[in-house]
């Protein structure tokens, strides 16, 4: 594990570039700490004595206090001096938010800045990024105003960005959506700390179950696939490549001087490395939302339970453009559905309980599918709106869930009124989809995630020499 902890856990922090001045980014960083942050916060600005009523220093070395990590946003000529005075005062990790280094051309800069790091032996994030918020420590280098974007609660799923502003989306979607988040890092230009090291440190992080990457280029594509195939073992993997296309690639370059590279070099890598790849954020929080409850199947055999025939059919569909297969019912599960149900029942796989089921039917359904041994996987389709099905429905399937050694995904789709009983399987612990097409990516990852971890055993051909990024 890499030991990047001062970053995250740090006992103090300085803010180089610290203001009092609303709409400054300064302000934000300084706002956003004194909220979140407990322990010892030291502002530093050149000009002024106090800010948010604290006294600042005009420079680090006036902090008379042990100071183990910095954030830097001031104008890009001064970054290098600044970073100088870090090393002097022996800070450990400094976080550099100013832009104006090699996403504009001026690599010097950047040479510069990992002169003084070597020197001095100062871990650096960034430049050109948005840094740190830890949803557990307290750290909160995002210069966003809390007036303009909601913060997600706490959870398990950790999100590392080249893209700051993409970073910054995360955090606003995530709180909209209730997905609970433990770590967001946006470490832009990465000419020091990068993927791999992040990646490597999250591997010992007990608040982390599933990292989420987005990705505009690789420069040490080695050591990258190389910690990654080691982690994913362990903590899924998933990412968002952008850059996909000439005009995405060139952009990419601009903005973080990424060098983005043929796509399907990177998808080659990804799959090597055993790394899950999102279409779009959606999908990637869709994946993380089911891998995150940490229930894998034993078998790749997926079941469809629903009341709504034409939902089985799509899902159906959408599981098997995924690659995916529909389980094999075993005769005995059929034959004791058969005498469980009415006639008008279809028992193969999707199980049509019909427009008139009730939660009774789906009680007897689910546990007949949780004993089929080909049945690793069930997704189970909630038509809410027939009269038959009240809304406490969701109590039963929660109580079959407390006991269940087997991954369940819920597709529920509908307006205001229904939005009661999907929230509560959600708190209950169970991922809710609105759509076939997002379930099936979810269970896509569970059974990807799955056949690395070794629960499910397929043939492997790999040759990690074949991709080099």
């Amino acid at each position: 594990m890499k030991d990047l902890n001062f970053f995250f856990n740090p006992s103090s922090i300085a803010v180089i570039g610290a203001s009092d001045i609303v709409g400054s980014v300064g302000y934000e960083i300084m706002k956003n700490l004194i909220e979140d942050f407990p322990g010892k916060l030291y502002p530093i600005n050149i000009k002024q004595k106090l800010i948010f009523g604290q006294p600042s220093f005009k420079s680090i070395l006036d902090v008379p206090h042990k100071v183990e990590m910095a954030v830097i946003a001031i104008s890009a000529p001064y970054v290098a001096d600044t970073l100088e005075e870090c090393g002097k005062k022996g800070v450990k990790g400094v976080v550099i938010v100013s832009g104006g280094f090699s996403e504009i051309g001026e690599k010097e800069r950047e040479t510069r800045l990992l002169e003084v790091s070597n020197k001095y032996g100062i871990r650096i994030i960034g430049p050109n990024c948005i840094g740190i918020y830890d949803n557990f420590s307290g750290v909160n280098t995002i210069f966003l105003s809390k007036d303009k974007i909601s913060y997600p609660q706490k959870g398990n799923i950790s999100f590392l960005s080249q893209s700051g502003a993409f970073a910054g989306l995360i955090l606003d979607w995530t709180s909209k959506e209730r997905i609970g988040i433990s770590k967001v890092v946006s470490y832009g230009n990465k000419i020091d700390v990068n993927e791999a090291d992040l990646i490597e440190y999250i591997y010992g992080d007990k608040n982390t179950k599933v990292i989420c990457l987005y990705i505009e280029g690789i420069r040490r594509g080695r050591k990258f696939m190389e910690s990654a195939k080691k982690v994913s073992k362990k903590i899924p993997i998933l990412a968002l490549k952008s850059g996909k296309t000439k005009s995405g690639a060139k952009a990419a370059s601009s903005h973080t001087g990424s060098l983005a590279g043929e796509d399907i070099i990177y998808d080659s890598a990804f799959k090597q490395s055993h790394i899950i790849r999102a279409n779009n954020f959606e999908e990637l929080f869709d994946m993380a939302k089911a891998l995150e409850k940490q229930v894998y199947p034993k078998s790749d055999g997926i079941a469809i339970l629903t009341n709504a025939g034409g939902l089985g059919v799509m899902t159906a569909d959408a599981l098997e453009m995924n690659g995916l297969r529909l389980a094999n019912l075993n005769e005995s599960t059929v034959k004791k559905l058969k005498e469980q149900f009415p006639e008008r029942v279809i028992v193969s796989n999707p199980i049509d309980l019909v427009g008139d089921a009730d939660k009774y039917r789906y009680e007897v359904g689910l546990r007949a599918l949780l004993e089929d041994e080909d049945v690793g996987l069930i997704i189970v389709i909630l038509l809410l709106q027939v009269p038959t099905l009240s809304l406490d429905s969701a109590d039963t399937i929660l109580n079959i869930k407390k006991n269940c050694e087997k991954p369940i995904l819920i597709l529920g789709t509908g307006g205001e009124k229904i939005t009661p009983c999907l929230r509560k399987l959600e708190e209950g612990g169970l991922a809710v989809y609105p759509s076939p097409e997002r379930a099936a990516r979810a269970a896509y990852a569970l059974v990807t995630h799955a056949v690395v971890r070794g629960d499910i055993h397929r043939e492997s051909k790999e040759n990690i020499e074949l991709c080099k990024i």
